[in-house]
């Protein structure tokens, strides 16, 4: 039953081997001399093989012809990623460059921050072309408020490889920007960087991005502010530039994080404001084909506006061939429509394949396709408004269903009350986008634009204080939950199985999937036994203020002062996933600045602290960050594994080594450039084993 329903997605199937093809060149390198002439030879056959054999072959043979052209479509996706990811090396080589905006900038407290595609670069007094995208922070001044997408500008620096902090278990930045192709990036003061040219990037891109910055002042305009115009401007425009962390904490908790990131819905809200619009329309054939070319443009345009996100890029796609399909009468398979989106997008964006919004959005509209009407059917009520709200949980728990073994892997949590939330969430999204749309039509009449913005901005006051409520509720977030990668495969596989299970009555299935909770259930804790027993000392990668961690089974102690302690942020930033990856259970901060004041042992878990000593069952640590160590003496070396310099030390490493017997120095991210050159200087001629966690990301020891 499976096969055969698989067998009638002909597009469905052929995407596979292609996205096989961009997943083995992302992880194993492949000459490209080898695959050219793998790819031309595979070519040749497989045209031979269907001009001249294929119709005098038997018919049980036709796999023949679709193995070469499964094995085309692998090469085929080797080489648009190898073509995708090709870098030019030399160029970081180099310090005057010229390159082009190639997004909308973005204004940090300090600096304009901009993607920019370098264009030429000059080395041994030649200018070369490059493609190479970089990302650049440019001083906050008069002129770089200035700069706009489509600019041309020359510059002076040298770039640097964008680099980790290496933090256990930390979000992998260079890793995030390699999936989009950026590997280097740099800072530009005043005066080391000139604009050459205004307006030299794509028109339709110009033109939409002005559009934006417009909407956004008409929304400024009439009055719209705040938390109201974050949203709107999320919501409507994708622009997140103005949303606060308590604001997108409150929406990612209780559910509703998926409205104020562009997609599908967005998308298709907007498909059945303009078809409702152009209903008229509708007479005739004629009139029929000039509203599907208007529909699809305008949708195109929103797209574009918005910044053609995965999900936007695919839900266009969709429905440019389902508005075709209505003017000609016909109606595409949605499966095969799903997979020429994937193939397009994949074709010229490879690299998308590892951006969670392309992974989310395409998991949630298959499982909304398949799931949806299997799970609406389950119930039929006879009230309207009872089955609008049930329609609406329907596709809600499809969405679930497709999207969280993806969405726990990455963020590891789940909203309780997702079912609650989108009941609210949804139909306040499609009121406010249609409110907006009525807005930017009626600007021009002050008193129906104030009407508009009157009722657009309550229910976005609404939509807040709900999302706020659910929030609240207990237990509204499952946190720190931990899957690895094969788990969440395991996950997708288990439900394919349960669903085939339910919706096919074979037996087999519940086989597989007694298995496969099984194969999980053991997996996790696996991991979850080796983590416990493991013992770690961490020196964290932090510039501000010096940060250690002691984990003890399922316990965690982070040392350090009242400055970190009282930064959430920072605190969310370093530690979260730290905590979920080795199911800690509780953890518990040191006050590092007031134990130094005490002269008594500070016991928490199973490690002692007191001044500037601390011991964790066989390992011993020495923390010099203040002047008090120029005044100690010893007859003999003291004995200890780490010594650990920190932000306030004043000594030097010769002193170090007269009183101390260790193993390793470690400079932690506070200790000044300037001190930092010398201590490793010293450490060298003394032939002193030294960790710089600058450098060299956090010092971790684990046992």
């Amino acid at each position: 039953m499976f096969i055969k329903e698989i067998r009638k997605i002909p597009f469905f199937r052929l995407i596979l081997p292609f996205v096989l093809g961009i997943i083995y060149k992302i992880n194993y390198p492949f000459p490209i001399k080898y695959l050219s002439i793998a790819l031309l030879s595979i070519i040749v056959i497989t045209l031979i093989y269907g001009f001249y054999y294929n119709r005098k072959l038997d018919y049980h043979k036709r796999w023949i012809m679709g193995f070469l052209l499964y094995i085309s479509l692998f090469f085929t996706g080797i080489l648009v990623t190898f073509i995708q990811t090709q870098n030019d090396k030399q160029f970081s080589e180099s310090n005057i460059f010229i390159g082009r905006l190639i997004e909308p900038v973005k204004e940090t407290e300090k600096s304009i921050k901009i993607i920019l595609e370098i264009k030429e670069y000059q080395t041994d007094s030649v200018w070369k072309s490059c493609t190479e995208k970089v990302i650049i922070y440019v001083k906050k001044d008069s002129l770089s408020k200035l700069l706009a997408y489509g600019d041309l500008i020359t510059f002076n620096s040298r770039f640097k490889a964008i680099q980790n902090y290496g933090n256990p278990d930390e979000f992998d930045y260079k890793k995030y920007l390699a999936n989009k192709n950026i590997h280097f990036q740099t800072y530009l003061n005043t005066g080391h960087w000139k604009l050459i040219a205004n307006n030299k990037g794509n028109v339709v891109y110009a033109t939409a991005y002005n559009l934006r910055i417009k909407l956004l002042k008409i929304y400024k305009a009439n009055n719209i502010s705040g938390d109201e115009f974050a949203i709107l401007a999320a919501l409507t425009l994708g622009v997140k530039d103005y949303l606060s962390p308590e604001i997108m904490q409150s929406y990612s908790t209780s559910g509703a994080m998926h409205i104020l990131a562009v997609s599908g819905l967005h998308v298709g809200i907007i498909y059945l404001i303009l078809n409702s619009m152009l209903f008229f329309m509708r007479k005739n054939k004629i009139l029929k084909f000039i509203q599907a070319i208007i529909l699809i443009i305008f949708i195109w345009f929103f797209a574009l506006i918005t910044g053609l996100s995965p999900s936007v890029t695919r839900a266009s796609i969709m429905l440019s061939f389902i508005i075709i399909g209505n003017a000609s009468g016909r109606r595409p398979s949605v499966f095969n429509s799903i997979a020429v989106s994937a193939f397009l997008i994949l074709l010229f964006k490879p690299l998308a394949i590892l951006h969670v919004g392309f992974q989310l959005s395409y998991s949630a509209v298959l499982a909304i396709v398949y799931f949806q009407p299997k799970i609406y059917r389950l119930w039929n009520p006879k009230n309207i408004l009872l089955d609008k709200a049930w329609a609406l949980t329907a596709v809600s728990i499809a969405a679930q269903i497709g999207t969280f073994p993806i969405s726990i892997f990455y963020f590891h949590q789940f909203p309780s009350y997702f079912f609650i939330t989108n009941l609210i969430a949804i139909p306040a999204a499609y009121i406010i986008i249609v409110l907006a749309v009525g807005l930017l039509i009626f600007n021009f009449f002050s008193l129906i634009s104030d009407i508009f913005s009157f009722f657009l901005e309550w229910t976005i006051i609404i939509l807040n204080f709900s999302t706020t409520w659910i929030e609240k509720l207990p237990l509204a977030s499952i946190n720190h939950i931990s899957y690895s990668f094969i788990e969440t495969l395991i996950l997708y596989l288990l439900i394919t199985s349960i669903a085939l299970l339910i919706f096919n009555q074979n037996k087999k299935w519940f086989i597989y999937a007694f298995t496969l909770v099984l194969f999980f259930v053991v997996s996790n804790n696996i991991r979850r036994i080796n983590s416990t027993k493991r013992s770690m000392f961490i020196v964290f990668n932090s510039k501000s203020t010096p940060v250690m961690g002691i984990k003890s089974h399922q316990n965690f102690s982070i040392i350090t002062d009242s400055t970190f302690a009282k930064n959430k942020k920072s605190t969310k930033y370093l530690l979260d996933n730290l905590l979920t990856y080795k199911f800690i259970k509780d953890s518990s901060i040191v006050r590092s600045d007031l134990i130094e004041k005490q002269t008594k042992y500070h016991k928490s878990g199973s490690f002692f602290f007191q001044n500037y000593y601390i011991k964790y069952k066989d390992l011993k640590i020495v923390l010099l960050n203040n002047e008090r160590f120029n005044e100690m003496e010893s007859p003999t070396k003291l004995n200890t594994d780490i010594v650990i310099l920190s932000k306030g030390f004043s000594s030097n490493v010769e002193q170090i080594n007269k009183l101390f017997a260790f193993e390793t120095l470690v400079l932690d991210a506070t200790i000044p450039y300037w001190q930092e050159k010398t201590i490793l200087r010293d450490c060298g001629a003394l032939n002193i084993n030294v960790h710089n966690v600058k450098e060299s990301g956090a010092y971790i020891r684990e046992w």
